[in-house]
């Protein structure tokens, strides 16, 4: 007897995406989602940007997850099914408190219609190649520019392992000769 499966190879892993924001492209976003008259955009943006949160974690905020006296979010059943907590950044936590809570639920947008308004003004800014997965990419990799370490990363990512947080951290070439000098 022979195994048909031992003939299938395993397709090899897809190249990790290092799309990065420029800080211009930083401001232009922010401030350009800013001015829309649906503010769900800009606050999810933030979010991302400010927390590495990831976007299906994001929607389903309630505003009982947030700990405005200690600036905590808290992530219920994240992707890797635990628990986590992640904190807010001074500008994230200041915003939150300019919103006018209407019930529980922080966003009533839908996941497509998040990526479905996040294209358009992508494409309205001309960043081309830029998915709003790569916030989180870029807040990952800010954070260790900014000087937290692995562990810190981690826990703010809920990445189980090394190897996954790795994936996500982008260094760039700039910040590194800034570094080095």
């Amino acid at each position: 007897l022979s195994n048909p499966v031992s003939a299938v190879k395993r397709p090899r892993d897809s190249a990790a995406r290092d799309r990065r924001l420029t800080p211009v492209e930083r401001h232009q976003l922010l401030s350009e989602a800013a001015k829309l008259a649906n503010s769900q955009l800009y606050l999810a943006i933030l979010i991302a940007l400010e927390t590495a949160m990831r976007q299906g974690e994001i929607l389903n905020l309630q505003w009982d997850d947030l700990d405005s006296d200690r600036e905590v979010i808290s992530i219920r059943d994240a992707k890797n099914g635990h628990n986590r907590q992640v904190v807010m950044s001074d500008r994230l936590a200041a915003h939150l408190a300019t919103i006018k809570r209407i019930d529980n639920a922080l966003f009533s947008v839908t996941a497509s219609g998040l990526q479905q308004a996040f294209r358009k003004l992508t494409r309205q800014l001309q960043m081309h190649d830029l998915r709003f997965h790569d916030l989180r990419h870029e807040a990952i990799s800010t954070f260790f520019e900014h000087g937290l370490t692995v562990p810190e990363v981690q826990l703010m990512s809920g990445h189980g392992t090394l190897e996954q947080l790795m994936r996500y951290a982008h260094a760039q070439v700039a910040e590194i000769k800034r570094k080095v000098l």
